[in-house]
């Protein structure tokens, strides 16, 4: 059983064995699997063992999404980005992208107040639907990272007070542009 698990865990992508994809639930193994893929800090563990995608650590992936939102937010061209995301060959890991363009749109648009003009959270939110619509991010990645945003509200409103009020405009604006259908 411990050889059969260590083969789920490590060898099956944890989409492999999600609740959509198991069809017979009940396999001890599976189950168990399931569990330990479930975890806080499971994706950073799993990392240690897959890699980002071309044996990057993972803090250097987080630096490469970092600059291309930066990147983006300067530049505002969705061509680019989209070109960038797909270099990263990190599909598994597009909910840190979610994660933290939503994050830094806020940080943005807390500081700035944009007067006049396209605010970073509609910038953010304009990008990640022309991802999802050109198949480049999926619909689960940014139910993903939405769903860990949440988690990390209450840290994220002592750096920006309307934080959750934010955070739920972007979901509204992401349900409106295609690219959230639900949230985990």
């Amino acid at each position: 059983m411990l050889i059969k698990l260590l083969f789920c865990c490590t060898v099956l992508p944890p989409a492999f064995i999600s609740d959509r994809n198991n069809n017979n639930p009940g396999d001890e193994v599976t189950e168990k699997a399931v569990t330990l893929l479930s975890r806080e800090h499971c994706t950073a563990r799993l990392e240690k063992i897959w890699g980002p995608g071309d044996g990057r650590p993972v803090s250097a992936l987080k630096e490469v999404i970092d600059q291309l939102i930066e990147e983006y937010f300067l530049s505002r061209e969705l061509d680019e980005a989209a070109r960038c995301v797909r270099e990263m060959e990190a599909p598994h890991f597009h909910h840190e992208l979610v994660k933290r363009g939503v994050k830094m749109a806020m940080e943005k648009d807390g500081l700035d107040h944009n007067e006049g003009g396209v605010s970073a959270l509609d910038a953010i939110a304009a990008l990640f639907s022309f991802l999802v619509k050109n198949a480049i991010v999926s619909e689960f990645q940014v139910a993903k990272g939405v769903g860990r945003l949440h988690k990390f509200l209450p840290d994220m409103k002592l750096d920006v007070p309307a934080a959750p009020a934010m955070l739920e405009e972007f979901e509204e604006m992401a349900r409106e542009g295609g690219c959230l259908i639900s949230t985990l």
